[in-house]
């Protein structure tokens, strides 16, 4: 681990004054300084399944990693209660501990599943060849008509061959025989091919590759050619082989490698009083990302939406921005000093604005109360949570949040310092972005 200083001029607080740069693991006995401010240089974004699928605001393994075994012994049980693509969930499995990972949103459930699930590499192999096999087959029959599913603007998301050349390997997924894979494997093999598949939707896509929000740019104009598709899916397919076939031989290592992924939200977990020994966790941003609209096409295709508007899918979601105009017609209040003056002010500018962010915070507020019902007495709850500005308005998310965990659930502000984020799969309006997270460590 690499520790040195920096006296680098954009502080994320007037309070600090130093930057502690970090290369790699952070050694869990390390104490990083309340209220300092680090730079994770992550080494290992990519490390086994990690990267086995894009997601907006994904930690770096680094933190949680150095969170878990910090805070928690070999055997404890580690949550994350908006677990997102699962990094959590993977660095609590790899550090011998029982995760469990929850989330409303059925392509993050998705992912975590398989990124945390090792498949026997050589029955992954030959599955792999039998599934490549069956595209080839369907692909040479020009009578074949795959089954392309329907959903909104498709044909202008996607150009026709594209459409036919992803279906085609959406059917052959379904299709293809798994004779040499047990019953009880097989669908952890077949959802293993539909996240590798998932993967390069966005890429084979005619939307703008870079931006957070699935949309259509008239300046973006891939260059995507007949076949293109068939190419991405089989080299990302072999890649992700590789890196699912190095996870499965460290799972077999492993003291633990219970991983349960119950059907609940963030709000009501599900799980019992006094069980959880740990909580790590990095909650939506306000006003920054639409995780539906983020993986709307991903969703179509495998399926994962129901019938019915988006905007109904969305309202669910913690920091949704789907508010209804009686919602917002008059300013409401929380009765935190930290955050009423904010919603006022909003208010002034922007009503639909000022009430989002009051209902990220009341959402917040009965996230922690729960969290507080399943943790055990002394055990933490880690929230990384990045500060907004919003209507040219600042949104200290980490002091509100301390506020409402300290004043009214009876948590203890441990500790908190700054993460600076260096690289994320997101892009927020200049004005608003993030230049990086707080880490609130709050004990029960």
């Amino acid at each position: 681990m690499d520790l040195s200083t920096s006296s680098d001029a954009a502080a994320a607080s007037e309070d600090m004054t130093e930057l502690i740069e970090i290369e790699g693991d952070i050694n869990p006995n390390l104490e990083i300084p309340n209220l300092s401010k680090i730079l994770i240089i992550s080494n290992d974004q990519s490390y086994l399944t990690h990267g086995i699928h894009k997601f907006p605001a994904k930690f770096f393994p680094e933190l949680p990693r150095y969170l878990i075994r910090k805070y928690s012994n070999n055997g404890d049980v580690v949550l994350d209660p908006m677990c997102g693509s699962g990094t959590v969930v993977l660095e609590a499995v790899l550090n011998n501990r029982t995760a469990i990972g929850i989330d409303i949103d059925p392509m993050a459930r998705l992912i975590t599943k398989v990124k945390t699930t090792p498949i026997n590499p050589k029955k992954l192999t030959l599955a792999t060849r039998a599934l490549l096999d069956q595209i080839k087959i369907l692909q040479d029959t020009s009578d074949y008509i795959p089954s392309i599913p329907e959903f909104h603007y498709r044909d202008s998301w996607f150009r026709p061959f594209v459409l036919r050349e992803l279906a085609i390997i959406k059917d052959s997924i379904e299709i293809v025989s798994l004779k040499n894979i047990q019953n009880s494997e097989r669908q952890n093999v077949r959802d293993f091919f539909r996240v590798v598949l998932s993967s390069i939707i966005r890429d084979v896509s005619n939307a703008d590759p870079h931006c957070t929000r699935t949309v259509l740019r008239k300046k973006v104009v891939k260059k995507i050619s007949p076949g293109n598709t068939f190419v991405k899916f089989t080299e990302m397919l072999f890649r992700q082989c590789t890196s699912m076939s190095e996870f499965s031989k460290i799972s077999k290592t492993l003291d633990k490698n219970e991983v349960y992924l119950p059907i609940g939200t963030a709000l009501e977990t599900n799980l019992d009083d006094d069980s959880v020994n740990l909580a790590v966790t990095s909650p939506p941003y306000i006003n920054a990302v639409d995780y539906p609209r983020t993986h709307q096409l991903e969703m179509y295709w495998l399926s994962l939406l129901e019938e019915g508007p988006l905007s109904h899918v969305k309202r669910e979601y913690i920091g949704t921005e789907t508010v209804y105009k009686d919602e917002y017609s008059t300013l409401k209040t929380s009765g935190y000093e930290t955050l009423d003056p904010i919603l006022e002010r909003i208010f002034d500018v922007d009503p639909r604005r000022s009430f989002i962010v009051y209902k990220f915070f009341k959402d917040m507020e009965e996230q922690l109360s729960e969290m507080f019902r399943i943790l055990k007495p002394e055990a933490r709850y880690c929230i990384a949570i990045g500060n907004n500005l919003i209507r040219g308005v600042e949104v200290q998310s980490n002091k509100i949040l301390s506020d409402i965990a300290t004043s009214a659930m009876g948590f203890e502000l441990e500790r908190t310092f700054f993460s600076k984020l260096i690289h994320h799969f997101i892009r927020i309006p200049r004005p608003e972005r993030m230049i990086g997270e707080w880490i609130l460590i709050l004990k029960k």
